[in-house]
């Protein structure tokens, strides 16, 4: 299986995943699947009416940098060469289209050199005088990875039942320590909030600190979620922040009439705001990481920007 920061695939499930991307993006022009049940995928496994095909490909396998680069190399290598040797077949197909451009699909792309590849077989295929009759003057190889699809992927996991799932690394200790100096304000801010949860606590500074540094870390993971939303689902993140906001312009007014203490206040702020979400339908969308990972940037959000605050307690 590649893990990518929208999804898992193997090659049969990538292979599915295509179809349907494909099928929906280039439905206005006459996307036709060119099944390889019979007589192999002949270099091609899908075709538009304008000239694009496509060739599909996923490892089953994690592979590092390097070797994953080798095997989407040969893979392109190897398929376009089925063009020449499937070609009068291919004509039997495609009629009186010639291919314009034929497009590497792969989950992940890790190294440029690939592109470099796909322009120097592009160039070999348009001097082959032989395939004139199928190719375009133009004919170009391009690379695509799920990143040029990502206004379909939601349609085909709504298709599929499969969860949206946006996997963002933590960030390291470096990149915490180089936003609390650069929001040194909002941290001081910060400290005095989380100080309050501890207090009595004989290790109360370290167990503040740790604490303080979850919290930047689930920030700006969080941040960088709703980034990924912003950019590729802009419908979903407005629905999100409208109930994010809601929620916020009551914590306030919830915190002067609590009697819960400030740890209990916040695990039910918390189990509110998921609630909310769920009430949406959002655990319909999201899987359970990505419910959490929002779940906990909106704590941070809140405590670093104010609305959560303990003085009131």
């Amino acid at each position: 299986m590649i893990k990518t920061r929208h999804g898992e695939y193997n090659g049969d499930s990538w292979e599915e995943f295509c179809q349907l991307l494909l099928k929906k993006r280039y439905d206005s022009e006459g996307y036709q699947e060119m099944p390889a049940h019979t007589k192999g995928d002949l270099g091609i496994e899908g075709f538009t009416r304008t000239g694009i095909v496509f060739q599909c490909y996923c490892p089953d396998e994690e592979y590092d940098t390097q070797r994953l680069y080798e095997a989407q190399r040969d893979k392109v290598t190897k398929d376009l060469g089925k063009l020449q040797k499937n070609k009068n077949e291919l004509i039997r197909y495609l009629g009186d289209i010639k291919i314009r451009r034929w497009i590497f699909l792969t989950p992940l792309i890790t190294n440029k050199e690939i592109v470099a590849h796909c322009q120097k077989k592009a160039s070999e295929f348009r001097e082959l005088l032989d395939m004139k009759d199928l190719l375009e003057d133009d004919f170009d190889v391009l690379v695509k990875d799920e990143g040029f699809y990502m206004q379909e992927i939601f349609f085909v996991r709504m298709i599929l039942e499969q969860k949206i799932d946006i996997n963002i690394e933590a960030p390291t200790e470096i990149e915490i320590i180089d936003w609390k100096e650069c929001q040194s304000v909002a941290i001081q801010r910060l400290f005095g909030k989380i100080s309050k949860l501890f207090e009595g606590n004989p290790r109360q500074e370290e167990i503040t600190n740790k604490y303080v540094d979850l919290m930047v870390r689930n920030f700006i993971k969080g941040q960088k979620i709703l980034d990924e939303l912003k950019v590729n689902q802009p419908i979903l993140l407005e629905k999100l922040l409208r109930i994010k906001n809601s929620m916020e312009e009551h914590i306030e007014q919830e915190l002067l009439l609590t009697e819960l203490d400030p740890k209990a206040f916040i695990k039910e702020t918390q189990t509110k705001y998921k609630v909310a979400l769920e009430s949406e339908n959002f655990h319909k969308l999201f899987s359970f990481s990505l419910t959490e990972d929002l779940s906990k940037e909106a704590e941070a959000d809140w405590l670093v920007r104010c609305p959560l605050d303990f003085g009131g307690i």
